[in-house]
């Protein structure tokens, strides 16, 4: 869906911002673009939709190269979802969310539809939401809003540049748990910037993690960034916890469970807790290992031997980066 090849952007006095970034974002993938601060994350973003011009290089949209499309049509079909919203103060809750679907000309009562349905889809009822300002909402109604207007026409494709940031640690989860949400549903292509790994792992099928001039040192899905740090500065970067995060990405291999009389009773695991959930549960059970099921068959017995080999399934990335 989005290729960037050899794209740079260069500044007067020689620094390069972006320098020879070459990346591939599937169709349907949230790809998350993750590092430390100034490392041409935010830059990369806005060149895909040109509110930052590339000095080099070519970005590929859909097959088409955006240097050769109108630049605000371009971003009529891309959504864009920043820190603080962007809401327009003195327009209502449903004049904001309606801001692309009135600029592509459509009838009233096709963006009346629109704005409810999409105002449901983020949690925020229309009858009691559609008529109110934006400084009425708290941080996390106004980023929903925010949310809901970068999907007012439908776009394939949305940008999200640090969404969450500037909410609290709880909104935010909660927030985060409403992208995944939606996500599943819509199946947008997303590229989501952020400066923090545990929410590019949270919400990313594939990270980029870049260092200085937005140079990948890794590109690959979360449980093999974690599993298998490419280098040293992407294990410095993920810090002592890579192995607890680890366990919260990386599924139980139905490989590793031992076979046992199936039990009548007790505690059990299902097939689609992850290692860290597992985990929890042989813990609190006491128990050397634990029954798993998937949908009322019985598969296994989870035991530490089974967390191993879980873990060591984990595929290493490919190519390195």
């Amino acid at each position: 869906m989005i290729v960037l090849d050899s794209v740079s952007k260069n500044y007067p006095g020689g620094s390069n911002a972006v320098d020879n970034l070459t990346l591939e974002i599937g169709e349907g993938e949230t790809c998350v673009l993750v590092g430390p601060s100034g490392c041409g994350k935010s830059t990369t973003l806005r060149m895909i939709n040109r509110l930052i011009e590339p000095s080099a290089g070519r970005i590929v949209v859909g097959g088409e190269d955006v240097t050769h499309v109108d630049p605000v049509v371009l971003r009529l079909k891309m959504g864009y979802v920043i820190q603080r919203t962007g809401l327009f103060p003195h327009q209502t809750i449903a004049e904001n969310v309606a801001t692309v679907p009135r600029l592509w000309g459509w009838e009233k009562a096709r963006v009346k539809r629109r704005v409810d349905e999409l105002l449901e889809l983020v949690g925020l009822d229309p009858a009691g939401y559609r008529d109110r300002y934006p400084h009425q909402l708290s941080g996390g109604q106004q980023q929903r809003v925010g949310f809901a207007r970068a999907l007012g026409a439908d776009p394939p494709i949305l940008l999200m540049d640090e969404p969450f940031g500037a909410v609290d640690r709880i909104t935010r989860e909660r927030l985060q748990n409403e992208f995944l949400r939606i996500q599943r549903t819509l199946h947008k292509t997303v590229v989501f910037v952020t400066h923090d790994i545990d929410e590019a792992v949270r919400v990313g099928d594939r990270i980029a993690l870049l260092n200085v001039g937005a140079r990948v040192e890794q590109y690959a899905t979360p449980a093999e960034i974690l599993g298998r740090p490419a280098n040293q500065f992407v294990s410095n970067f993920l810090g002592h916890e890579r192995v607890l995060k680890l366990l919260s990405v990386t599924a139980i291999d139905p490989a590793s469970l031992r076979r046992s009389p199936e039990p009548a009773v007790g505690p059990k695991v299902p097939a689609t807790a992850n290692l860290a959930d597992a985990l929890v549960e042989l813990l609190a059970a006491g128990s050397p290992a634990l029954p798993v099921f998937d949908d009322g068959k019985y598969l296994g017995d989870f035991d530490a031997r089974s967390l191993q080999q879980s873990l060591r399934a984990v595929p290493a990335p490919q190519g390195g980066r």
